[in-house]
């Protein structure tokens, strides 16, 4: 027999039990690559930024939680400029709240799937909004103007950045003020807040009566403006942005427009004698209606120089329920936001979101009928037993950030 036909032969016997296998059953062991890991720290500062204004807020508040490395950049100023630049910023309802008697205000974000009020972290260095203090939105930002320390007029001026949730003191104004009437507006050289009025009879001088600020070079300038009358004691305002006015009604119910181009007021006419002027508050514009909050549950409109006021219908159940009705803003859907109380008395606040519609009549009476798409408790407060406990609400309304 030849050697090679013995050798091509599989092994048999003692020789395969003691593992003596032949070269081609013999299995060699791989090394086992390691993969590359690519994330955004691989990625330049600039592009990270870019990726992440594209994200949602809450998913950028999970990305802070989970990675340190990217904490930093979810929470700076460069994102927050391009989510806005980008129209990628969202808006979220954010809520002041003063329960009474403690010190200090609270501030809520509205959470939109829970359908409830969360508390945000309270800032021991800000002490929050004073009495007397006007609010205004700006972008991303809160401003609180003014109010009242000790009783008198104060020229402090914060703002709450709602996408750090942070406080920040911003340059004061030039006057003290305490309930001013405070508006921002676009124009051609930028963000503008146009402050009006709150220093008392004793300062209203025609030439520091108004103030305006940049926000973009944070800086304060007296406002010399024309008025059919001084002083012009400011009750209810409300930004017309399609006619880039700032409409305005003062405590005898007579209205004037501003505008920033020609910075002079035009009066316009007067309120008309409908009862209960005095409570219609939180004026809002939705296309070419205004809206505001009455008395006993009702929500009133009108078009915007006539304040022929008419009440919004379709609104029985807000009525039924006993509303009493603090609080007012707009969706950015829309929609009609109140925030209520029930009776009798309780330490709940409750919400409910209206869509409203325009129906014309015979002789082109128009008539605004409203639909409640939800409505329910957002807050409660405890103990619900301590009948000295209260709460109002100060400030709400939809924030980019």
């Amino acid at each position: 027999m030849e050697i090679n036909s013995v050798v091509e032969q599989p092994m048999k016997g003692r020789s395969a039990i003691q593992g003596l296998k032949p070269w081609h059953n013999k299995r060699t062991k791989k090394k086992k690559k390691k993969k590359d890991v690519c994330g955004l720290e691989w990625l330049p500062d600039a592009v990270v930024v870019s990726f992440l204004a594209q994200v949602s807020r809450l998913d950028l508040a999970a990305l802070a939680i989970a990675s340190k490395s990217h904490r930093s950049l979810v929470v700076s100023s460069e994102l927050q400029d391009l989510r806005w630049q980008m129209s990628c910023a969202e808006q979220y309802l954010y809520v002041c709240l003063r329960i009474f008697p403690e010190p200090s205000a609270r501030w809520f974000i509205f959470q939109p799937m829970q359908r409830t009020l969360k508390p945000l972290p309270m800032d021991l260095d800000h002490h929050g909004p004073k009495p007397a203090s006007s609010f205004v939105r700006v972008c991303h930002s809160i401003y609180v103007i003014g109010g009242l320390v000790d009783g008198n007029p104060t020229s402090e001026v914060s703002f709450f950045n709602c996408f750090q949730h942070k406080w920040y003191l911003a340059p004061p104004m030039k006057m003290a003020r305490a309930c001013p009437s405070v508006s921002m507006m676009m124009t051609d050289s930028g963000c503008k807040i146009y402050v009006f009025g709150g220093c008392g009879v004793d300062f209203a001088d025609s030439s520091t009566w108004a103030e305006v600020f940049d926000v973009s070079t944070q800086t304060w300038d007296f406002l010399p403006v024309a008025t059919p009358q001084m002083p012009l004691s400011i009750r209810h305002s409300v930004v017309m942005v399609e006619e880039e006015e700032v409409y305005v009604v003062d405590e005898y119910g007579y209205n004037f427009s501003f505008s920033p181009s020609k910075c002079m007021f035009v009066a316009r006419g007067k309120i008309d004698s409908m009862p209960g002027f005095i409570y219609r508050n939180d004026w809002c514009v939705i296309g070419t209606f205004l809206f505001c909050r009455g008395t006993r549950g009702r929500i009133l409109w009108c078009l915007p120089y006539d304040l022929r006021w008419k009440e919004v219908k379709g609104l029985k159940d807000l009525k039924k329920w006993g509303s009493d009705i603090t609080k007012l803003c707009i969706s950015p859907a829309g929609k009609l936001v109140i925030f209520w109380k029930p009776h009798p008395p309780s330490m709940e606040l409750h919400s409910t979101e209206i869509s409203v519609s325009c129906v014309k009549r015979k002789r082109n009476r128009q008539e605004i009928w409203g639909k409640i798409e939800w409505s329910g408790a957002v807050f409660k407060h405890e103990p619900v037993t301590d009948s000295s406990y209260s709460f109002d609400v100060l400030y709400a309304n939809y924030v980019y950030t």
